[in-house]
């Protein structure tokens, strides 16, 4: 595996780098690999839900909080307003979400309805299948580091 130390060129008018050495060092592609491969997991996992692992989390965000605004949540998920807005169409035409209008210049609050809390119950107990059996295969101590690695990445990226 190459290592950050390997990047630096020793002439530097000659810092190109090869697509081979740039996959093994790019903090992008492995993140979006990791992701994709776990997502996979949870989703797989929620299917008799008929929830997604993305449509879940923005569920337990929202239900995290008694009522909170979608900027709250966008910004918890570090997740931009576009995106969310996108994914909260199909939680709201699910009936698992409504949206109370907020006074003045307050935005819309977000609330789980009864439905959306029924479904994000059936999908926490199969969630919690999933992130057993993943631990279980992590290993519960590098679970724990993946996690704390995780939170350190997303506050790094999120201050650039």
């Amino acid at each position: 595996m190459m290592y950050m130390h390997h990047m630096k060129p020793s002439n530097p008018i000659e810092a190109t780098l090869s697509p081979q050495a740039i996959i093994e060092v790019c903090l992008c592609h492995h993140a979006r690999r990791t992701a994709r491969a776990i997502s996979r997991v949870f989703d797989e996992a929620l299917a008799p839900s008929g929830i997604k692992s993305n449509q879940f989390n923005i569920l337990i965000a929202i239900a995290a909080r008694d009522v909170t605004s979608a900027g709250v949540v966008a910004k918890l998920l570090a997740m931009d307003r576009t995106t969310l807005s996108r994914n909260l169409k199909p939680l709201r035409a699910a009936g698992y979400i409504s949206s109370e209008g907020g006074a003045g210049r307050r935005p819309d609050a977000l609330v789980l309805t009864e439905a959306g809390q029924a479904a994000l119950n059936m999908a926490t107990s199969l969630w919690r299948s999933a992130q057993t059996a993943l631990t279980q295969r992590l290993g519960a101590s590098q679970s724990s580091v993946l996690l704390q690695a995780l939170e350190v990445g997303t506050k790094a990226a999120i201050s650039i």
